[in-house]
């Protein structure tokens, strides 16, 4: 499956995860002390997470396909088999 940020969201709100601990593009949210995020940064994806105003791990991707399909790789893997939703 080839993931986009629309289906990215609905993967994450199915999750039960609660919104306060991961930031979708274009949504800034950073209320948490740590949030893990996507985000576009001038021509590049970025995946990584942010905590207390300061970024770590930030990996750069060509496309949000890549940045999405990493996201739920290194976040949420059991979203890829199936387990918990889908």
């Amino acid at each position: 499956m080839k993931y986009n940020l629309q289906n990215l969201r609905t993967i994450m709100e199915k999750s039960g995860i609660d919104k306060d601990y991961y930031s979708i593009y274009p949504d800034e949210n950073f209320l948490s002390e740590t949030v893990i995020f996507i985000r576009k940064q001038a021509d590049k994806w970025e995946i990584g997470t942010e905590d207390r105003c300061v970024y770590h791990d930030i990996t750069q991707f060509d496309t949000e396909a890549e940045a999405c399909q990493a996201f739920l790789e290194r976040y949420y893997p059991e979203a890829l088999d199936g387990k918990k939703c889908l």
